[in-house]
């Protein structure tokens, strides 16, 4: 034991690389390293209290900003993403019009949407289903994941390559569409932060991809030109 005395306990060490994590399990597991690293110093007699209340003290503090931050994004743009547009759509199918402008910040008439949405109705039949495009099964080449206009998918591990400009931020994202008729391939924008409104978190944008070549979109682009 003695030949131990004076030397850096490494669970300290271990402590204060872990404190430093984004992940909330990874800081939780910093404040047992010090723990033990507590326990390392007064036993064995080495160094490294200090060092150890540090990444105790570091780990409580990133633990719950960093566990709510995962819990946020978890709530409010992985699953939306992952379940997709379908409750928006369907309720603006079965009469719920205002919801479904409101969800795009008002662009478009009430009028308009409920064109788009007879349109859609009268071609395909009510929605039945959204889900991620080769999604769970395919990774997206990591030279295409961080193209800002790119229309890509989610990652494997359901990240977002979100892109950006002076109005906000969104990703553009593919689904593979059911309709009681059936299926269709639909492109959606989610937005995730808006200057006017602030993160918004929402869907606002739609393309469908109609057998004869051409676009169902809402809101309705002035020149039919497709938005993304």
């Amino acid at each position: 034991m003695s030949t131990a005395r004076g030397k850096l306990s490494p669970w300290a060490v271990l402590a204060i690389v872990l404190s430093i994590g984004l992940c909330p399990f990874v800081t939780a597991a910093a404040i047992l390293a010090g723990l033990w690293a507590l326990r390392d110093v007064s036993v064995n007699g080495r160094s490294g209290r200090r060092l150890a209340w540090a990444a105790i003290v570091i780990g409580m503090i990133v633990t719950p900003l960093s566990g709510t931050a995962m819990w946020w994004w978890t709530v409010h743009v992985r699953s939306p993403l992952l379940a997709g547009p379908v409750a928006l759509i369907e309720a603006g199918q079965s009469g719920d019009v205002a919801a479904f402008v409101a969800a795009g910040g008002g662009a478009g008439t009430e009028a308009d949407a409920e064109a788009f949405l007879k349109s859609l109705t009268s071609r395909f039949g009510m929605i039945q289903s959204t889900r991620p495009a080769g999604a769970l099964d395919e990774q997206v080449p990591q030279d295409q994941s961080v193209k800002p206009t790119a229309a890509t998918g989610l990652n494997p591990d359901g990240n977002v390559p979100a892109a950006s400009s002076d109005l906000g931020w969104w990703i553009w994202v593919p689904y593979d569409t059911m309709f009681e008729r059936g299926a269709v391939t639909l492109h959606a924008r989610f937005l995730l932060s808006e200057p006017s409104r602030g993160w918004v978190t929402t869907f606002d944008r739609f393309e469908f991809d109609m057998p004869d070549g051409r676009l169902l979109q809402w809101p309705p682009s002035d020149d039919g030109e497709s938005t993304r």
